[in-house]
């Protein structure tokens, strides 16, 4: 268990899961993207207030955004830098989560303007959780 904590700020990958989490919520609020969005899903503010609780779901988001800037850190180990941490969450999301996600978008029937939304997010979250794991270590 230490092997893996090895080289690994974890105060940076708390920032960076934050910083991302925090992101998410302007993205997908009416601020920027979040009515479009909605509408391309066919959602409605009351289809919110039911199913999971706001809670439990801000607390597995966080989770999984704080495993994600782990990863990050690890895959770009202590010597990168804050232009190599937003490079490497460029590929990643451009190579990696964008492309997968574009593929279930074919075959799933979704619209190009809401694969845009999505994997739009997805690039800016991964390049600023690279570089403030990258920067910080």
């Amino acid at each position: 268990m230490l092997s893996l904590l090895e080289n690994v700020n974890l105060w940076a990958v708390f920032l960076a899961a934050l910083v991302n989490f925090i992101m998410g919520s302007f993205w997908y609020s009416p601020l920027i993207l979040g009515n479009p969005w909605m509408k391309e899903h066919g959602f409605t503010e009351a289809d919110f207030v039911k199913g999971h609780s706001i809670w439990l779901i801000i607390l597995l988001s966080f989770g999984l955004a704080f495993i994600a800037a782990f990863a990050i850190a690890k895959f770009i180990g202590p010597q990168a830098d804050a232009f190599v941490g937003a490079k490497t969450g460029a590929i990643i999301s451009l190579c990696w989560i964008s492309t997968s996600r574009a593929n279930l978008f074919l075959f799933e029937k979704h619209s190009f303007r809401l694969f845009m939304i999505h994997a739009g997010y997805d690039v800016l979250r991964y390049m600023v959780m690279g570089s403030i794991v990258g920067a910080w270590h």
